[in-house]
């Protein structure tokens, strides 16, 4: 069978598109603020307690494209994305390329067939704790519990701080049901199971990300349910849970906490812990702040990255 080739995009942003005409209906369309994937490439915004996108205008048209891939370059100056080689060839996709040319410099080249796959040297193994999180091309450990993960395009391999600060406090904690909120590739969720926990649901907003999950689950045997939904929106039945894993950011995280206000009365049940990732350490007072009803336990952080466990007060 044929592989697909790609085309590569690479937009360098003027300071002048952000009040062009195309800015101003892309930006219509976008919604940054409920961008809370796993699979987002976020950057530190003008204001430093948020994590926001430099374009999310930019960064929404091109989304709304269904990319192969994407990522911020150059501080968010610049925008990468791949779509199938002859996509431009649809009259909806050629106007929406020229839409988002006309926010920047937009340049085109075809990639060399392989790109796609280009990724795997740097996916390497990572011990936390009890947990091996690996890739399928390297073997398992007879002495750790196994964690295969083929992120593809989708956030979570165990190498990012947030992920490894989540395993780390998971296996602090008393096993139950288990819910987890930015899912991406489903690392947390599949560690859960293998510590004991169980039912175990991840909720992940984007559907690249809950593909990418549903195989590496079928790949380690291991049946966690993935669903696509914004768990942030008051009208989203969110499953109660035991614990309760965040890796988002501050924003939603800051939304999700007003399903929980009202004793009894909030759109969701307060879980028995509830940990807060995807966080800058100067973030935690403010997602502290949040959560009235619930005390912190712990906190893990690297400098720059920071995952709060917080406990229901007794």
């Amino acid at each position: 069978m044929r592989r697909p080739r790609y085309t590569r995009y690479s937009l360098e942003l003027t300071a002048a598109a952000a009040s062009s005409p195309d800015a101003e209906a892309l930006a219509a369309a976008a919604s940054p603020d409920d961008d809370w994937s796993g699979a987002a490439a976020y950057l530190r915004g003008p204001d430093a307690q948020t994590l926001e996108y430099t374009d999310p205008a930019a960064v929404a048209a091109i989304l709304a494209l269904q990319p192969a891939g994407w990522q911020e370059e150059d501080g968010g100056r610049t925008l990468v994305f791949w779509l199938e080689e002859g996509a431009e060839a649809d009259a909806g996709v050629a106007e929406a390329l020229r839409r988002i040319g006309s926010l920047g410099r937009l340049e085109v080249r075809r990639e060399p067939p392989g790109w796609e796959t280009a990724w795997q040297r740097f996916h390497k193994p990572h011990v936390i704790g009890r947990l091996y999180v690996r890739p399928p091309w390297y073997p398992a450990r007879d002495d750790l519990l196994d964690i295969a993960v083929e992120a593809g395009l989708a956030f979570g391999t165990g190498g990012h701080a947030s992920t490894r600060q989540c395993l780390e406090i998971v296996q602090t904690l008393s096993p139950g049901s288990l819910l987890a909120l930015g899912s991406g590739s489903g690392v947390v969720s599949f560690a859960a199971l293998r510590l004991g926990f169980a039912p175990v649901t991840g909720i992940e907003i984007d559907p690249v990300a809950v593909h990418a999950a549903a195989g590496n689950a079928a790949m380690n045997g291991i049946e966690p349910v993935f669903l696509i939904g914004d768990a942030t929106d008051p009208a989203y039945p969110l499953p109660a849970a035991d614990v309760v894993v965040a890796n988002i950011a501050l924003r939603p995280i800051l939304r999700l906490a007003e399903r929980w206000k009202v004793v009894d009365g909030g759109s969701a049940r307060l879980p028995r812990e509830l940990l807060l990732s995807g966080l800058l350490v100067e973030q935690a007072d403010e997602a502290l702040a949040a959560f009235p009803r619930l005390a912190e336990t712990a906190r893990v952080d690297d400098g720059t990255w920071l995952t709060l466990h917080l406990s229901r007060r007794t």
